[in-house]
């Protein structure tokens, strides 16, 4: 389900190869089996059934999902703004501070008997909308009741966050803390024109091997990565500088010149920079 505040994909199984993205939303992301990792921004976890992956979606993040092994998750974003109106009014609006504390960050209980309420939650979410998809409620009466199911989620996350046995993760592997510190790099120096050379010399390591490790966690080679940085760090300039010029923030990004940017900016998101400004302005105007 679909709409201008809320999106909501239940047990989804399909695999993707989902670029880096970000979007207004808080996500809360629930991993249901298989195996794969999520990585949000440089950080990168692996991910075991059970997490609970709390986003504000503004931060870049993706996953990457190792097939043959299944991948089965359930995401629910939505406009805080449209619950804050409720929580308010029943002054409880301290119940978003979990996105605060815990942001960009996974809650893995150690018993997973307490999750029986938290998988209910979002059956329930699932159930009442396929009841509306079917026609057989209107939409008014679902938006109210969606509302409803997203703070007793809140409610739940708040009370999973504080249990004695949650667990933050944050114990990575050797290669995983590596490469953490590689994107970290990349990020706060996409915009300058980089080489392998200057990354072999940055971390003390080989061209090769630094080739073998984009390929082996990310699925992507260096450079593909670091235009990626600047197509996501564009998009933001493009939203935030109306009245920048489109040049210039080609540039701005570590484009040699705007029709390079033109053409594979247009390639990697199916719209130029200019229509995509637009849109962008235009669905903050109707929010």
């Amino acid at each position: 389900m679909k709409h201008r505040w809320f999106r909501f994909d239940y047990k989804k199984d399909k695999h993707h190869s989902m670029d880096y993205h970000s979007h207004r939303e808080f996500e809360i992301f629930y991993f249901h089996e298989g195996k794969a990792k999520i990585i949000i921004q440089h950080r990168i976890f692996d991910l075991q059934p059970g997490d609970i992956v709390l986003l504000n979606g503004l931060t870049p993040h993706h996953t990457c999902t190792m097939p043959p092994h299944p991948y089965v998750r359930t995401t629910v974003e939505f406009l805080p703004e449209f619950i804050a109106l409720i929580l308010k009014s029943m002054k409880l609006i301290e119940l978003f501070d979990v996105f605060l504390a815990l942001n960009n960050s996974i809650i893995r209980m150690k018993d997973q008997t307490d999750l029986v309420y938290f998988k209910d939650c979002i059956a329930r979410l699932n159930h009442l909308i396929s009841r509306r998809d079917n026609n057989q409620i209107n939409y008014s009466l679902v938006e109210g009741q969606v509302k409803n199911i997203i703070i007793d989620l809140l409610f739940e996350i708040n009370h999973l966050a504080q249990s004695p046995l949650a667990e933050i993760i944050s114990n990575k592997s050797e290669k995983d803390t590596l490469m953490e510190k590689m994107l970290d790099w990349i990020m706060k120096n996409h915009m300058k024109q980089l080489t392998l050379d200057q990354m072999s010399k940055e971390f003390h390591i080989s061209k090769r091997h630094i080739t073998q490790l984009f390929r082996d966690i990310l699925g992507m080679t260096v450079m593909e990565y670091v235009m990626r940085c600047r197509i996501d760090h564009a998009k933001i300039l493009l939203e935030i500088k109306p009245n920048k010029q489109i040049s210039d923030i080609a540039l701005e990004v570590g484009f040699k010149n705007s029709a390079h940017f033109s053409r594979y900016f247009s390639e990697k998101t199916g719209v130029p920079p200019s229509r995509f400004r637009r849109e962008r302005i235009a669905a903050h105007h109707n929010n």
